[in-house]
């Protein structure tokens, strides 16, 4: 199989659209549905008791596959009741042979079928993206909005300096692993003379700033909360 990898790796770093103090005014305000149901939400009993930030990073892998091969298949054909075989090429092909009470109760009285057993040509041509979470999960990204005004200027310098990074737990070659398995996957197994070529056009690192906020509660219950910083958005 032919394939083809970008080595590079594109890193974005989402704006955080939230400081410490707006974060934890955030948090105060939505800290009680983080409990109970809504008649039973002890605003005033909930406590914060940490507030951290880290940026959590969001892998995209993008890539085609592309498949050329003969596969065996058998094709039906519907000929008229006087045919007794079909001869294409050098192979000859019978009619099917049906049971006295299957012609009787055949709606087509005046036809009959014959199998035609070939080789088809099948070109296959897939693109596929996928993304994983930091621990290596499969998900459905949020559509974050890529523009100058939501993401760092200097990504590396801003991951270097962050208090907290969670990075990816699946490796970049396992995650490009994963991908070409999902494009072959439709791939038959009885196949002949596969020509195929995998292409990785991309693979993108988005790092998201995430809130977590540990609560105590009545009864001394403990809840998480997570917060989107780029959207703030509880998630």
């Amino acid at each position: 199989m032919t394939k083809e990898y970008d080595s590079s790796t594109k890193v974005i770093v989402l704006r955080c659209a939230l400081d410490d103090a707006s974060a934890r005014k955030f948090v105060d305000r939505k800290k009680h549905t983080a409990f109970g149901s809504p008649l039973s939400r002890p605003k005033n009993d909930i406590h914060i008791q940490a507030l951290e930030m880290s940026y959590e990073c969001l892998r995209t892998v993008s890539g085609s596959y592309t498949a050329d091969y003969l596969r065996n298949a058998i094709h039906t054909l519907k000929v008229n009741k006087s045919v007794h075989s079909v001869i294409i090429g050098n192979a000859t092909f019978n009619v099917q042979q049906k049971s006295r009470i299957a012609s009787a109760l055949s709606v087509r009285r005046g036809s009959a079928n014959i199998d035609v057993t070939l080789k088809e040509h099948v070109h296959t041509d897939t693109s596929l993206s996928l993304t994983f979470d930091i621990d290596g999960t499969l998900t459905h990204a949020p559509k974050y909005k890529i523009k100058p005004d939501t993401v760092e200027i200097n990504p590396d310098e801003i991951l270097d300096n962050a208090a907290t990074v969670k990075e990816q737990k699946l490796d970049r070659a396992d995650a490009v692993a994963i991908l070409e398995k999902h494009l072959k996957s439709p791939l038959e197994d009885d196949i002949e003379d596969l020509n195929e070529r995998f292409v990785l056009h991309h693979v993108e690192e988005l790092y998201v700033p995430i809130f977590e906020a540990r609560l105590s509660g009545p009864r001394n219950k403990i809840a998480v909360m997570r917060i989107d910083g780029a959207r703030k958005k509880i998630i």
